[in-house]
């Protein structure tokens, strides 16, 4: 259940939703990159952090939607509240 609470303090955040495919779970951030240039490119690109580095594009959105493939996909903090409550019948006991 701790891993379901860090998820809800993840959507908390604005601009946040989460999804579980084959490979895990997994954050989206619907914002961009302070660095995204105005073409497209990376602005620090040489310095970039490794989860930047690790990135594939081999799937884009625009070939198939994601969500196609998700097994769950919480677009709020409600939505994934709600979802616990329904799987952990303890869920509202976890701070006692």
């Amino acid at each position: 259940m701790s891993d379901f609470d860090h998820l809800l303090w993840q959507l908390a955040h604005q601009d946040m939703q989460a999804y579980k495919d084959e490979d895990g779970w997994f954050l989206i951030a619907m914002n961009k990159c302070q660095f995204l240039q105005p073409q497209g490119g990376c602005g620090i690109y040489e310095t970039r952090p490794q989860i930047c580095r690790d990135y594939s594009n081999d799937f884009c959105e625009y070939d198939e939607p994601a969500e196609k493939h998700f097994e769950y996909y919480f677009k709020t903090y409600q939505e994934l509240d709600d979802y616990c409550r329904k799987r952990f019948k303890r869920w509202d006991k976890r701070f006692e």
